[in-house]
């Protein structure tokens, strides 16, 4: 469906036209393309323009042969995932040197105060805390060990785990790109559209509680990958995901996508009880430890209905359909902030993924036809159909979370809250995108439009959140 690559061309020049625009929009009402206006007016917009050019086709094609080029030329093709190690390695260098700077977003400069403290009197919730434990309980033993070290402070532990997560993010987002691309040019969009979210933001030195669990749930998404393709069981994305949940309670989100996963998994199982047996004895056994770990520090699983309850500030988890009553609800879910915010959230943390998402649904729908792209196997095409079916379900629960959720201090000052959900609608929207355009891997019109939109596309993406990372870390 090569017109679906031209639509996605004509948003993306929308997108630029936004972005050197920027400072003409009111900030409160376009903060999720303010960060643009951060850079230099000329490097905005010579930037903008670059980018733009390579959304025009015989730029594009001479970029691409030039890149084809530079692929072939390089060494050490058949071992990839050395490829991968180093690259993502290599991340943490610009991970640190552009770090934020700022503590102005989320419950960053709260956590700090909160951690940093280490008197008698210290409350048991800055070591034991059920709305992050396992992220709240690391970095307070960090603290503890490294008190005593100069230069070290809960910010820089934070910073450190951030980066440190962000490898393993992008090592992870490696594989997955590879597991899911069915050629080199469907594996670089998906890896390219990812790693370009606005979201990455969270590995730049970012104190907040956002980082490891977005880790745990990219690789939740690897392993449920490789689950539906059948080769591993439903235990390991069900461990990685229950793992996930103990960092950050919010990734619960993904489980209608693993259990989706291990029905699949059963019905091609000749021992269901074992399958979904595999599903439910990780959740099980994580909670258990973890709750007997929070029982040791005098803060068990009753204080997730008192102390720790969900909902932040005044327990309130969801948007308010007709009123707002406390200080720390903004608007009702059907207003025009609330709609204002949404979209700005999502602007910010992902330019492209609901605009891909809206266009390929439209077009599929159009088209009437499924989701199998010429399997050369039934196999292949069972695999086809749950992964399809396992990525839309995890995407479209975590974008619904982000509608309904209320965030207590806003959607800028909250953009963190809802971050991690790009990663995983964004993933689903590039694999969307790759099977809508080239529905034949071996088509060479659908593979022409991919390779004409893939270039400009990421480019666009990446000027995006590269200004969003220069506006963090030159904002004090």
């Amino acid at each position: 469906m090569a017109y679906v690559g031209w639509i996605i061309r004509l948003t993306a020049l929308a997108v630029v036209a936004v972005q050197l625009l920027a400072a003409r929009l009111p900030e409160q009402a376009a903060w999720g393309v303010w960060p643009y206006t951060a850079l230099p007016g000329w490097v905005g917009g010579l930037a903008g323009l670059a980018a733009a050019a390579l959304l025009v086709p015989p730029v594009n094609d001479r970029i691409a042969g030039g890149l084809q080029r530079l692929w072939a030329a390089l060494p050490g093709k058949s071992h990839p995932r050395r490829w991968f190690a180093v690259t993502a390695l290599a991340m943490a260098v610009p991970f640190w040197a552009m770090r934020i700077r700022h503590t102005r977003w989320g419950d960053s400069k709260f956590i700090i105060e909160a951690l940093s403290y280490t008197g008698p009197d210290r409350p048991v919730w800055t070591v034991y805390n059920w709305q992050s434990p396992l992220t709240v309980l690391l970095h307070a033993k960090l603290w503890f060990l490294l008190n005593p070290s100069p230069g070290i402070g809960v910010g820089t532990l934070y910073a450190l785990t951030s980066i440190a997560a962000g490898i393993g993010f992008v090592y992870v987002l490696f594989l997955l790109a590879d597991a899911l691309g069915r050629d080199r040019l469907e594996k670089v969009l998906i890896f390219g559209l990812v790693a370009t979210t606005g979201s990455m933001e969270l590995f730049f030195g970012y104190v907040e509680n956002y980082t490891i669990m977005s880790l745990g749930v990219l690789l939740t998404l690897y392993l449920g990958v490789r689950c539906l393709l059948g080769r591993l069981g439903p235990v390991w994305p069900a461990l990685a995901l229950s793992a996930a949940n103990a960092f950050h309670p919010s990734t619960v989100v993904v489980w209608p996508a693993v259990w989706y996963m291990t029905w699949r998994a059963a019905g091609m199982s000749k021992s269901r009880l074992r399958v979904w047996a595999e599903l439910v004895i990780p959740p099980l056994l994580v909670f258990g430890a973890l709750s007997a770990l929070m029982i040791s520090g005098g803060h068990g699983p009753a204080s997730l209905f008192t102390d720790d309850r969900p909902g932040g500030a005044d327990a309130v988890m969801f948007v308010p359909l007709f009123q707002a009553t406390t200080e720390w609800q903004h608007y009702t879910m059907f207003s025009l902030a609330h709609g204002l915010d949404w979209a700005n959230e999502h602007f910010l943390i992902s330019p492209f993924g609901v605009l891909i998402l809206i266009v390929t649904g439209c077009a599929r729908l159009a088209r009437r036809s499924s989701t199998v792209i010429s399997p050369e196997s039934q196999s292949t095409g069972q695999a086809e159909r749950g992964i399809t079916g396992f990525l839309s379900i995890a995407g479209l629960s975590y974008l619904l979370l982000t509608f309904v959720w209320n965030p207590d201090y806003g959607g800028r000052n909250d953009w963190d809250l809802f971050a991690p959900s790009a990663f995983v609608y964004t993933l689903f929207a590039a694999y969307l995108l790759a099977r809508t355009i080239a529905r034949e891997p071996a088509a060479q019109a659908g593979r022409r439009a991919l390779s004409r939109v893939t270039p400009g596309l990421l480019a666009v993406s990446a000027l995006h959140t590269a200004a969003w990372v220069y506006y963090n870390a030159v904002l004090h």
